[in-house]
């Protein structure tokens, strides 16, 4: 449960224009200066002959990968579009549990890593200890998730990606995030591209102490990338879900 402790922290938050934010819908009950940034933009890329490709073949592979939430809705707008169905033999993984949900809509056979959802935990699961020559897709949103692919080639698995959507930085948002940045108490973001579209700190502002900044970030891998970028105080949820993060966020002002 979060406290009155963030009743007056400035906490500025970065996502994508589309997913639906759970944390943000109960922070705003809890907090004055909440500031949500929708500085991703996602679009469709149906027009692509490669994933056009992907889902004419999409019998032929053995597992498939949904990275976000977005990937399993554009992949269900795909579908209908052109009146097709996912394949009953294939096994399906999410990374996480908000699209586990999802693609359980569709299918039955949805499995999800429990604690760390992201392709590290993905990994940690049985069945990803032996892919030798499996085909597996991946959806994603155009970039990410190549720690995945590199570990399950190394197995000797064939990995083919479906970019269904594209993931874009809107630069008008970028601008305004800059902005709350240098004076913000906490900054929560989900993705690295998120990060490297930031870019610097000292650039954001040199003046500032951003030692009196907490960056709050569901995976160690983003706090490497973020440490990279100038950022002194992190935190690390244990996980993306609104809970994990609601819990860290707690933590960080108590």
């Amino acid at each position: 449960m979060i406290t009155d402790d963030l009743s007056n922290r400035r906490i500025l938050i970065l996502k994508s224009d589309q997913a639906p934010n759970i944390l943000l819908s109960r922070l705003q009950k809890k907090c004055n200066k909440l500031i949500y940034v929708p500085i991703v933009k996602t679009l469709p890329n149906f027009r692509s002959s490669k994933v056009t490709q992907k889902f004419n073949r999409i019998d032929s592979y053995t597992l498939v990968i949904f990275i976000s939430p977005n990937a399993v809705r554009y992949t269900f707008q795909f579908l209908d579009d052109q009146r097709m169905a996912l394949p009953d033999h294939i096994e399906y993984f999410a990374v996480g549990l908000t699209s586990a949900n999802l693609l359980s809509s569709r299918v039955n056979n949805v499995n999800y890593p429990k604690v760390n959802f992201s392709s590290e935990g993905l990994l940690e699961l049985a069945r990803f200890r032996d892919v030798i020559n499996d085909r597996i897709l991946i959806f994603r949103g155009g970039e990410g998730s190549n720690l995945l692919r590199e570990s399950l080639v190394s197995q000797k698995a064939e990995v083919d990606y479906c970019d269904i959507y594209e993931r874009q930085i809107d630069r008008d948002k970028l601008i305004e995030a800059k902005n709350n940045l240098k004076c913000c108490d906490c900054l929560i973001v989900y993705s690295a591209q998120v990060l490297d579209a930031l870019g610097q700190l000292i650039n954001i502002d040199n003046s500032r102490n951003w030692t009196e900044l907490t960056l709050l970030v569901p995976s160690e891998r983003l706090a490497s990338v973020a440490m990279g970028l100038g950022y002194k105080t992190i935190k690390i949820a244990k996980n993306s879900s609104a809970e994990c993060m609601e819990i860290a966020l707690n933590d960080i002002f108590s």
